[in-house]
């Protein structure tokens, strides 16, 4: 063993020689300042590299250009079966118009039968008996 393992005394003499304050020589802050500016101004620069360099590769470029060609067929796909549906909707609302306005002429035809045959009959004659009480 050491002198210094021996004595604990030694131990912590040395530590606080080791570990006693000192002023900054001049300069220091701005130099550590200036380093920092560095190394943030390279890792902007090699950032924005990786970027450039990541597009500029065909394969890349070949992926951007096929991934954009796929969304607009797929875009055009859903707009044309977008016009199908509305024209086929119109389509339906035209028929369910036109079925609307033939149920409307046959119910006023259907009235004016009955009409025609509730002033044909006479009104002297009320009918009281129902058809089941005939025997």
């Amino acid at each position: 063993m050491t002198e210094t393992n021996k004595n604990p005394n030694l131990i912590e003499d040395a530590l606080r020689n080791a570990l006693h304050r000192e002023d900054a020589p001049e300069g220091f802050v701005l130099q550590v300042l200036a380093r920092a500016e560095q190394q943030n101004s390279a890792e902007q620069d090699a950032q924005s590299a990786s970027w450039l360099s990541m597009i500029s590769q065909p394969l890349v470029r070949w992926a951007a250009l096929a991934a954009v060609s796929i969304s607009l067929v797929i875009g055009g796909v859903h707009y044309r079966n977008l016009q199908r549906q509305r024209a086929e909707g119109e389509a339906a609302k035209q028929q369910l118009m036109l079925a609307l306005r033939i149920a409307g002429s046959k119910l006023q035809l259907a009235k004016e039968k009955v009409n025609e045959i509730n002033t044909s009959r006479p009104e002297s004659q009320p009918q009281n008996r129902s058809p089941r009480s005939r025997s």
